[in-house]
């Protein structure tokens, strides 16, 4: 037998990528047609869904300006695609104005209550947009084919949600319901990928594990929901989901169809910038394997504002994410079933990289264990309550993360800086943040602050890049513009918190961020570090015989 080695696409070709037709050409003729295919089809999805992303952030800038609440409801069977659709959903969009909700099993408080009474606190205010990974139908197929309710529960789950979801829609809210479709076939792929995949086994379960087992009962009780829960006022629309790329474009343009007042963006130009001529660089053997990898060859025939040594860097970046994102499983594995508490704050400048790092520290953790938190300016009820109160709401439960995209610390600089608070309330925030801090890790909180740190030239590029980039724009606030003017008012009080509040049960730990990979590789390395975690705990908590 005779084995082909891989084809390696030499740096001379790898170079033509700035041509993209000619790039494509050469792509197609020296891969095999599969992987050429496979690179392809990724490589016109990544624009695809770019666009489809520009007017969901569209989107909601008018949800937000016209005080609508949208509710979308993500149902499928395990492994179709959910979770993934809703992370690009929300990729772009403004975190103070949406939310993804993925609540864990209930407690037994919430097991005594009404039963949709859990769902209806999370419903969208006015202006903002909340996206359901799992909703209330879980009482109409999952909970009754594992037993998990009983039978006159379902029924009356069943009698009920029908006028549950007309008084939500009378009352204004706009409920769009998704159910995502795959084959018997293509979840059983799913799930031996997932086994195989050390990033995602968390997300094999024993009701994963019953999935194949009760497939026909599944469909017994899908059907009956469908049959009795698709009406006129609140109509189910089906995903075929066999193809999950094409699941998440399709979803989100069915979203957007919705929306008939909202003008959508066509054609979509993202100023991408295209590349500076490189240097010649004498690349590495190891290095031309990496730029032969299908990340790479995607990145190159995707983007016009890369380059080689771009594409390298980023490879490598992802390369190190991966192995990091490893260790963040266990560490939240370890959280969970030692039912630690853990608080990690995110606080920095403007525009200095919090919630790039955030979304890669929590990328491939169970979102029904942890919660990122990114509040609006406090409502008139909340400026008259004790301050550290609404932040207190969102705090862990037993065996939760928590990121906060920023804080408590908005009293310390952002407010004091911009005049939305007075000296007194300042200066009360000051004198009681270390005590207040003292309670909550003398509580077994464990609290991680982290401050991201940028240069004023920096700021202003990034600041001119989100101006320019319609993904972006929406980041450029009132309070950003006038940054750059007050930067040395800012370094006032910043240097003032730091010296306040650096205390020796919670320090600050200072990340230079002017490089976002490099900030974010190390913002997780400080997480994994600074909490004592057992780095021996396993992926997977046992063994599964699929």
């Amino acid at each position: 037998m005779i084995f082909h080695s891989k084809i390696m696409i030499s740096l001379e070709d790898l170079s033509q990528f700035n041509n993209k037709d000619n790039f494509r050409s050469i792509l197609n003729e020296k891969l095999p047609s599969k992987r050429y295919n496979k690179i392809l089809q990724k490589s016109i999805y990544n624009k695809k869904i770019i666009e489809l992303q520009v007017n969901l952030v569209n989107l909601q800038n008018w949800i937000y300006k016209n005080n609508k609440r949208l509710c979308v409801i993500f149902e499928g069977r395990d492994a179709a695609g959910k979770g993934g659709a809703i992370k690009r959903f929300v990729e772009h969009l403004n975190p103070r104005n949406s939310r993804v909700v993925a609540l864990s099993e209930p407690t037994q408080i919430e097991k005594g209550q009404w039963y949709f009474q859990r769902y209806l606190k999370e419903m969208p205010n006015p202006g903002e947009m909340v996206f359901f990974d799992r909703s209330w139908y879980n009482r109409a197929i999952v909970e009754p084919v594992m037993g998990f309710c009983k039978k006159n529960d379902y029924e009356l789950f069943m009698n009920q949600v029908n006028n549950f979801e007309k008084m939500l829609i009378d009352d204004g809210v706009i409920l769009l319901k998704l159910w995502f479709s795959i084959s018997k076939k293509e979840q059983r792929k799913r799930f031996i990928n997932r086994l195989s995949n050390p990033l995602k086994t968390w997300k094999f379960s024993d009701v994963d594990m019953e999935g194949q087992k009760r497939w026909d009962i599944y469909t017994k009780y899908k059907e009956k929901m469908f049959s009795e829960t698709n009406l006129e006022h609140a109509p189910w629309k089906i995903i075929d989901s066999n193809n999950k790329l094409e699941a998440r474009i399709d979803s989100i343009k069915f979203v957007l169809s919705k929306f008939k007042k909202f003008k959508q963006t066509e054609n979509v130009k993202l100023n991408q910038k295209a590349a500076k001529s490189e240097k010649k660089i004498n690349y590495l053997s190891k290095d031309l394997k990496l730029l032969n990898k299908d990340k790479a060859l995607i990145n190159l025939l995707t983007r016009n504002d890369t380059s080689l040594i771009k594409t390298l860097r980023y490879v490598k970046f992802e390369r190190r994410l991966k192995k990091l994102q490893l260790e963040m499983i266990k560490l939240q594995n370890w959280v969970y079933k030692k039912n630690k508490k853990l608080i990690i704050v995110f606080e920095g400048r403007d525009s200095a990289g919090k919630g790039g790092a955030i979304r890669r520290a929590i990328q491939n953790l169970n979102p029904r264990k942890l919660k990122v938190i990114a509040l609006p300016k406090p409502s008139e009820t909340e400026q008259g309550q004790w301050y550290f109160q609404r932040y207190v709401e969102h705090f862990p439960k037993h065996g939760e993360i928590v990121f906060f995209d920023r804080s408590w610390y908005n009293r310390a600089v952002v407010e004091p800086v911009n005049g939305f608070c007075s000296k007194e309330q300042y200066s009360n925030f000051i004198n009681h943040v270390n005590a207040f801090e003292k309670m909550i890790i003398e509580d077994d909180i464990i609290l991680l602050k982290v401050y991201f740190s940028i240069s004023k030239n920096t700021q202003k590029k990034r600041f001119n890049e989100i101006k320019a980039s319609p993904l972006k724009k929406w980041k450029f606030t009132e309070v950003d513009s006038k940054a750059q003017i007050l930067w040395d008012k800012y370094t006032k009080y910043k240097d003032e918190m730091f010296a306040k509040t650096n205390t020796k049960i919670a320090p600050w730990n200072i990340i230079n961020a002017d490089r976002k990979n490099d900030a974010r590789i190390e913002a997780i390395n400080l997480i994994l570090k600074n909490i004592s975690y057992d780095r021996s705990t396993q992926l997977q908590s046992k063994e599964i015989k699929f």
